[in-house]
């Protein structure tokens, strides 16, 4: 059986901004990203895959930094025996002005236009078909009716898309799994969803997402990678593995009763197991009363652990400890606010409005205390 070797990955948004970051360590981040495709270009290489398959979003935008088009230009050269092949996604569409068309790319490497077409790799007896956007929204099914010109060879696509249900509609190129089921394609290569689809089977074809291979906030936590390994007639041996330098972790951490800045740091290092804490990011919501009169500042807490995280982000979610029937019995401004409150909710038509009043109670007792509202 004729088997090629493929590694397919996509959505690298390189030179994305990383909202949410410090300038310093968006930077970082960026650099993690270009290591993290080179790591790719060598994985490549070593393990002697025939084509290499970007599913498109391979930038975030038009603006891209010399420093990045120059790295990518370099990897792509240090691999001249293997094909890769991009599909232009809708961050980064096949437009008069993108770089597909601005820069001189390596012999090896072939950009998808908006039109669909098959590239012929004899030597492979392989066809690879793509295509790629030609503007940031695609609502019209772009594979939609397409069918290999020669069933007998080994066929696979690559396209940057959104799967969905016959119903649905899509900004981002919508593909049925009626699309799949009738492509008879061997392998379909996606690329627009940030995580790891699993290997599926529409049909006789076979089609994963790759997901990113970095994460870019804590909307994309965990592990990152790519998809390889072999493909053939109704075979498939393709499996994910992770590339990514850093991880995306967000963990909640139960304070509950904490009288000291000193208490919550052991409870964090308690709590948080990762050994590679100090190469991940990490966001971590703190919940549960605090001991009465504790004043929580996240500012402190991330200073005192800045040796053991890579990167800390620290959500504070408490709440202060109240005793309401004591304060509700007091003369004083917070006692008239707490007996009217206790008595609104006392009055409250079903649990959306009595969480709405509770949430308020904090809130108000939270802006007497520090002399400002805060609003999450």
């Amino acid at each position: 059986m004729q088997k090629i070797r493929i590694l397919h990955c996509g959505d690298f948004h390189f030179d994305t901004p990383f909202y949410g970051l410090t300038t310093g360590e968006a930077e970082k981040r960026k650099e993690d990203l270009r290591e993290t495709f080179g790591r790719i270009v060598s994985i490549a290489k070593e393990e002697k895959m025939d084509i290499l398959l970007i599913s498109g979003d391979f930038f975030d935008s038009e603006k891209v930094t010399k420093t990045t088009l120059e790295y990518i230009i370099k990897k792509f050269g240090e691999i001249p025996q293997i094909r890769v092949f991009i599909s232009p996604g809708n961050h980064d569409p096949y437009t008069y002005k993108s770089y597909y068309r601005l820069i001189q790319w390596p012999v090896n490497v072939h950009i998808f236009s908006p039109k669909l077409e098959g590239i012929w790799i004899p030597e492979l007896d392989t066809c690879v078909y793509g295509l790629g956007f030609s503007k940031n929204h695609e609502k019209k099914p772009l594979i939609e009716g397409f069918q290999p010109e020669n069933p007998y060879c080994i066929n696979i696509m690559v396209a940057h898309g959104e799967v969905v249900s016959r119903e649905q509609s899509s900004d981002y190129n919508p593909i049925s799994i009626e699309n799949i089921e009738q492509s008879q394609l061997d392998y379909l290569a996606l690329g627009h969803k940030h995580s790891f689809s699993g290997i599926n089977k529409s049909g006789s074809t076979y089609w994963s997402y790759s997901g990113n291979p970095e994460g870019r906030g804590f909307d994309e936590l965990g592990s990152k990678g790519i998809v390889l390994g072999e493909i053939g007639k109704g075979y498939c041996n393709l499996s994910f593995r992770e590339v990514c330098k850093r991880r995306f972790y967000e963990q909640y951490i139960d304070v509950q009763g904490a009288a000291t800045y000193e208490e919550i740091v052991e409870r964090i290092q308690t709590q948080v197991v990762d050994p590679d804490r100090g190469r991940n990011l990490y966001k971590l919501i703190l919940q549960g009363a605090l001991s009465e009169g504790f004043v929580l500042h996240p500012a402190v807490i991330a200073e005192k652990l800045e040796d053991v995280f890579y990167f800390l982000k620290i959500v504070d979610d408490t709440e202060e400890y109240v005793d309401y029937d004591q304060l509700s019995d007091s003369f004083s401004l917070k006692g008239v606010f707490v007996r009217t409150m206790r008595e609104r909710l006392s009055k409250a038509v079903g649990p959306e409005e009595k969480k709405r009043l509770e949430l308020a109670l904090k809130a108000g007792l939270r802006a007497l205390r520090d002399g400002e509202v805060t609003l999450e």
